[in-house]
């Protein structure tokens, strides 16, 4: 894990957190954003926001990463209303008077930062009170601070000359450069296509991000290999992920299901039933948010009864049901077995995704950088 050293600012003393290259805070410019939604919607904007970062040569103020239990209750929302939903929870752990379980972590507990640190500066943030993060930045005045309330309606370019489509205000990213603000302080910086770079230089940047901060977990990668093993070994399955528990995916879910199967049957003639408790033919891992024994999926198993789920393995699971986090003393077990079933997943010799889930794309992201890897 990556050795934080803490820096004590006037009373606010944990608020914020240096990594080991990082400058003295009073000598830098800044910029941070406000996070919200589930795990790889804070991951996309957290990739944007070290983008931006790089780009602007400005020290990056990270904020923890929200795990919530269940559907994220922090969505998307203007500026103020956001920071103040995301103060709200972090003193009260309610939000609209209701109990959220979640806890914070830090993205160094997860992620792999090597290629974060070797080319931006940044500070771990510690909660959401914008008068700690100003007064620790000796911010006096609100000159100082340049507040993007609109950033998620926004599209930023590394080429002025780009045309661009109706659906996004248009930023030029050499605007922001010119800035002179001590700090940018971004709302949400969510989008999939929130930067569009044409330059070869920011297009290798960001393709070098992408590939190298991944989740590196020592404890979840050996869970996840072991699981893998067990299966058969690398290259001995193919990955499925069926998003089926919440919002509009409950709602097709039967659909969702029918689609894996036809798309199955027809790339994988071959796959047929067998009444053996040994499975012969070709394997399937299926990540999904629901229980094995939700009726909707008895067709999927009826149909590819050599299907594997993360359930499967849960003695393999045991070092992470007493893991805690320091931060709050909470066992995270719940909070981190999703990371498991991502990774084992994406390690298939070929990945199906549930459409429009951000966390098939993240998972189709990790199948191709590790059939890259495996084929190489």
């Amino acid at each position: 894990m990556t050795l934080l050293v803490s820096i004590y600012l006037i009373e606010y003393k944990s608020f914020l957190k240096l990594n080991d290259n990082s400058p003295i805070i009073y000598q830098e410019k800044y910029l941070t954003y406000l996070p919200h939604s589930g795990f790889n919607n804070q991951r996309i904007a957290l990739e944007n926001a070290i983008f931006l970062a790089w780009y602007l040569n400005r020290t990056l103020i990270v904020p923890p990463l929200l795990l919530f239990k269940g559907v994220a209750p922090v969505t998307f929302k203007p500026y103020g209303q956001l920071y103040k939903n995301l103060n709200t929870l972090t003193k009260t752990n309610k939000l609209h008077n209701k109990s959220v379980t979640y806890t914070m972590w830090n993205w160094e507990e997860l992620m792999d930062f090597t290629f974060v640190k070797q080319n931006i500066d940044y500070i771990h943030c510690q909660d959401f009170n914008f008068t700690h993060l100003t007064e620790s930045l000796h911010i006096n005045n609100n000159s100082e601070v340049y507040k993007i309330t609109n950033s998620y309606q926004q599209q930023y370019y590394d080429d002025p000359t780009t045309e661009h489509g109706t659906l996004f205000e248009r930023v030029n990213l050499i605007d922001l450069k010119d800035r002179n603000e001590k700090l940018l302080h971004f709302g949400s910086l969510y989008a999939r296509v929130k930067i569009i770079v044409q330059y070869p230089e920011n297009q290798n940047f960001r393709s070098q991000l992408r590939y190298r901060m991944l989740i590196n977990n020592l404890m979840m990668v050996d869970i996840v290999n072991k699981i893998i093993n067990k299966i058969g070994g690398t290259d001995s399955f193919i990955g499925v992920h069926a998003r089926l528990g919440d919002g509009r995916f409950a709602m097709v879910k039967k659909q969702t299901v029918r689609e894996l199967i036809k798309r199955l049957q027809e790339d994988f003639k071959h796959i047929k039933v067998n009444n053996n408790s040994f499975c012969s033919q070709t394997k399937i891992y299926l990540a999904t948010d629901v229980k094995k024994s939700d009726s909707f999926l008895k067709p999927f198993f009826q149909t590819f009864p050599c299907t594997y789920v993360l359930s499967d393995f849960n003695d393999l699971l045991d070092p992470l049901k007493s893991l805690k986090n320091p931060r709050d003393d909470k066992i995270i077990y719940e909070f981190l077995i999703r990371f498991v079933d991502l990774l084992t997943v994406s390690k298939g010799n070929k990945f199906y995704p549930t459409e429009n889930s951000t966390f098939s794309d993240y998972a189709k992201v990790l199948n191709k950088i590790w059939l890259d890897t495996f084929n190489n």
